[in-house]
């Protein structure tokens, strides 16, 4: 039965009564930093492509194709652009948008291009902005790989009214406004092909003079791989990405504050997307008092392990469980007592969990597993960036990094 975010939150608080209780005694856990482990390469307009987080395989070559497009401003480039204090993209009165599969990417004609084909987004991961609200149509361009999206009203899209009508995001600290990413592949209408695949987006105005414009490019991969994305399928697509909390309070458990989830897709050959259950993560401290030492090949992941409960008693241990990724926190210098935490149910890690536990209908069409994590802040103000990684083969400490996400949590004082 799907728990709603309501009651989600009901029972994180009860967590975090015994999660506090055994803070008191030791219970520490760690941080993070950036990116997708995927060469990649944009300017202008785009910040970075990826693959979408509905997808185990969405950049894997010869399988059909689920990215999305992040956007950036020449103020706010990067990841700071989903920031939510930050305006993204409109369409001017009479303009236009382009999104062109430029290169590496094969059409299948019989999926139009149209709004089941495309969706855009205000934030982090997917509050998706649906064509029939937001007031726009999807058709297809001068070419067959080219998506153009064209507002129906006379004011075109205005940034500053674009908000999602995903239930959560009315209860978002600071509303997400405008679009800031493009996901394409709801429903794919094209297949990854070659080396890489090259998108260009266009902003046109009313003269069809091209206003904005950016491309990204990214490596498509060799083989499937084990995939961690942010998620918002808890809490009602609320947007857990860029929140505030104060110096040492904990994500999670202060006022209006979230857990970050994760989605976990296992290395998924063919159909399906089989999640990795049983996951959490011991933090830097926690495995210094079981003495255990990182070994080189880990000497990266500075705040902790990801670990996969293997032997089904619930208590993750890195002589027992099998390694399956790692984590860092970027933060503020000199920056002191952060840490993330799995948070405990009757005494144990509440580990990973199939999807379907959070939303039936998210669990049947895009499977895998969600794993909730806390932050406590730390006692310097400004941005902790949390980067959660997965090994390319689980267990295999020297297959190097197969994929990472990376949330950014603003210390306020």
């Amino acid at each position: 039965m799907a728990m709603s975010g309501k009651q989600f939150l009901q029972k994180l608080l009860y967590w975090f009564g015994a999660l506090k209780r055994r803070m008191l005694q030791a219970l520490l856990i760690a941080p993070m930093l950036p990116f997708l482990l995927v060469p990649s390469q944009a300017e202008g307009l785009v910040s970075k492509v990826t693959s979408a987080p509905i997808f185990a395989n969405g950049i894997v070559r010869d399988v059909r194709s689920g990215i999305n497009v992040f956007l950036q401003s020449e103020d706010h480039p990067g990841d700071a652009f989903l920031d939510p204090s930050v305006l993204g993209y409109g369409i001017p009165p009479g303009g236009r948008m382009e999104v062109e599969m430029t290169s590496g990417y094969q059409r299948d004609p019989e999926i139009p291009l149209d709004n089941k084909a495309i969706l855009l987004v205000v934030g982090t991961p997917q509050q998706g902005l649906p064509a029939a609200i937001s007031g726009f149509t999807v058709g297809e361009g001068a070419n067959e790989n080219t998506f153009v999206i064209t507002p129906v009203n006379q004011d075109g899209l205005r940034a500053e009214a674009l908000l999602s009508a995903a239930p959560g995001a009315a209860f978002d600290p600071i509303r997400q406004r405008g679009i800031k990413i493009i996901h394409v592949g709801r429903v794919s209408a094209f297949v990854s092909r070659g080396e890489k695949g090259v998108i260009d987006v266009r902003i046109f105005d009313s003269g069809n003079n091209v206003i904005a414009s950016g491309r990204g490019e990214v490596a498509f991969l060799e083989d499937p791989r084990p995939q961690i994305y942010p998620t918002n399928v808890p809490h009602d697509q609320r947007n857990h990405n860029w929140q505030r909390v104060g110096i040492n309070q904990i994500l999670g458990v202060a006022s209006n504050t979230l857990p970050l989830p994760f989605m976990l897709y296992a290395k998924n050959e063919g159909l399906g997307n089989k999640g990795i259950l049983g996951a959490g993560v011991l933090s830097r401290q926690q495995l210094a008092e079981i003495g255990f030492n990182l070994p080189e090949q880990l000497a990266q992941f500075t705040d902790g392990l990801i670990l996969q409960d293997m032997d089904g008693n619930g208590i993750l241990h890195p002589a027992k469980d099998m390694i399956v990724g790692g984590l860092s926190i970027g933060a503020p210098v000199d920056a002191k007592g952060y840490q993330v935490l799995t948070p405990l149910v009757s005494e144990k890690p509440f580990l990973s969990v199939p999807t379907a536990r959070y939303n039936e209908r998210a669990g049947a069409n895009i499977g895998g597993a969600i794993m909730q994590v806390v932050f406590i802040a730390g006692d310097v103000p400004g941005f902790y960036r949390a980067k959660f990684s997965l090994l390319k083969e689980a267990g295999n400490i020297a297959s190097g990094i197969g994929s990472s996400s990376t949330y950014t949590i603003v210390v306020e004082e």
